[in-house]
């Protein structure tokens, strides 16, 4: 580990001028033992790795429970949204957790109103149906005093609109793992989205993260679990990223801004 961040700080040179970008954890902080993703047990650990957020999934179960996972497959043979919360919830996962509910997620989630909770809206049948899981989800945030903890997010422009419309005051991230979406930054700017792009777009296309900065449409990208990576997003002024190993990507940050703090003050000492 520590060779890979001398080797990381000393690939980003000049690039710690740029701001860094702030860390997401992907599906909670899931990647140690005795944990598995989307569950309570990731969250409890990212909120106490100190992210600025942490994404997860939902699914809404054929009985209509809305529940944390990433789907469709749960287990060995269920299905997140064809079979009922009673028997998605008899499942035990490898590190021994369950799959929780979504109220249950956000009832943690509260414990630490500092971390924000990015709730990725996982693509469902009809636009009728999402519709109505966007109603409960908004719904169940008010009940509970925590919709301006929320960000929400999808590959679903429908329902990225939404939550546009039920919650406008709230973040909206489109997803997109295709270079040719119809989501590029002005339409992003003109729906009031945010773009949460993966490496194999905006690595192809950094010209999209320039004209997003340009405009104020804030950026992510995912999945960033090397350093080489989290340079890339540094030096192109990416705003956000998520990873699957937050602890590792969040050392290298703190080493790197380590690194800047030591250079400015040597730079204040020759002045």
């Amino acid at each position: 580990m520590k060779k890979l961040l001398l080797t990381g700080i000393a690939l980003v040179g000049a690039a710690l001028v740029f701001a860094q970008p702030r860390l997401v954890a992907h599906r909670g902080f899931y990647t140690t033992p005795g944990s598995d993703e989307n569950t309570i047990s990731s969250l409890i650990n990212a909120q106490q790795l100190g992210v600025y957020g942490v994404e997860f999934d939902v699914n809404r179960t054929s009985d209509g429970e809305l529940i944390v996972v990433h789907g469709p497959k749960v287990g060995d043979r269920l299905d997140a949204q064809r079979d009922t919360y009673a028997e998605i919830s008899r499942v035990v996962l490898p590190g021994g957790n369950r799959i929780p509910t979504l109220r249950e997620f956000l009832e943690q989630g509260r414990k630490d109103p500092g971390t924000k909770l990015i709730l990725e809206l996982k693509k469902h049948k009809t636009p009728e149906i999402e519709t109505r899981i966007v109603e409960e989800i908004v719904s169940l945030c008010k009940k509970l005093n925590m919709l301006d903890q929320m960000e929400f997010t999808s590959f679903s422009e429908h329902a990225c609109r939404e939550f546009r419309r039920l919650a406008p005051q709230n973040k909206t991230l489109y997803i997109s793992n295709s270079l040719w979406t119809p989501i590029n930054a002005d339409v992003a700017k003109k729906e009031g989205f945010q773009l949460s792009y993966s490496m194999y777009v905006f690595m192809n296309r950094p010209e999209l993260i320039d004209r997003m900065n340009e405009i104020g449409v804030e950026s992510t990208l995912w999945i960033v679990d090397n350093p080489e990576v989290v340079d890339w997003a540094v030096k192109h002024n990416v705003g956000f990223i998520s990873s699957n190993f937050p602890d590792r990507i969040k050392a290298y940050l703190d080493a790197l801004r380590t690194v800047e703090t030591a250079r400015n003050g040597a730079c204040n000492l020759i002045r």
